[in-house]
């Protein structure tokens, strides 16, 4: 027998969210509430995702935002980021349903942040997904990545910029995709199933921190990037 699966609210999102090991603040909980219920209207319309039912979406997809949180929030990272109330600009590129950016400002909000998206109804569902929640300083840039991202940086010339990526491209591509279209500063951040192999590393870049967490049984691993000049 299938099981009829209620709608999100806060309650039922702060209960689910406790039983993954996460406490939530009502904030949180509200947020990830109207995300979730907008992700399983919207799934029947656009192949956003896979699981069909939030709970599921919840602890396979946007438990990956709130580790994220944790990573950039983390002692390595604040050695590679700029101080709180410095210039910092992230692109999420292939932002798709959304993920990891929109669950990721409920627990890490710092300066603008810019779903990049090429599939004209994927950005609208984006655009759609920004205005419900009120997101302060997050945007939808649809097109092709080499149209949108300078057009973004030329609106933050002096901004450290952060690239985001959950599965934009295998990540040595998506290294040097970022090393063709954002100036330093900057660094990369890749979510990847597998660990990074450093002898693999692009020219040009070195990993400076990593970390490894698990999400439903699977492994996952976070790595950032810095342009090996700027890192020395």
């Amino acid at each position: 027998m299938t099981q009829i699966v209620s709608p999100p609210d806060m309650a039922a999102v702060t209960r689910e969210a406790g039983r993954l090991g996460r406490e939530l603040s009502p904030g949180q909980a509200g947020l990830l509430a109207v995300y979730l219920g907008l992700l399983v209207h919207w799934r029947r319309k656009v192949n956003l995702i896979g699981p069909a039912d939030w709970p599921t979406m919840l602890a396979t997809l946007v438990a990956d935002s709130w580790h994220v949180a944790d990573f950039l929030a983390g002692t390595e990272a604040a050695a590679i980021l700029p101080p709180a109330g410095a210039s910092l600009v992230s692109l999420d590129f292939g932002a798709g349903a959304g993920l990891p950016g929109i669950p990721l400002r409920a627990f890490w909000n710092r300066g603008p942040y810019v779903l990049l998206e090429a599939r004209e109804k994927r950005a609208i569902f984006l655009g759609e997904i920004v205005a419900r929640l009120g997101l302060l300083d997050v945007s939808v840039a649809e097109g092709r990545v080499a149209d949108t991202v300078p057009v973004v940086l030329a609106r933050h010339p002096e901004a450290f910029v952060l690239c985001v990526s959950r599965a934009f491209a295998p990540w040595p591509e998506f290294l040097a995709l970022c090393r063709e279209l954002v100036r330093p500063p900057m660094a990369v951040l890749t979510m990847t199933g597998e660990a990074v192999s450093e002898p693999a590393v692009p020219s040009g870049f070195v990993l400076v921190a990593r970390a490894v967490y698990t999400v439903e049984d699977r492994t996952r691993h976070i790595s950032l990037f810095m342009p090996r000049a700027a890192s020395a």
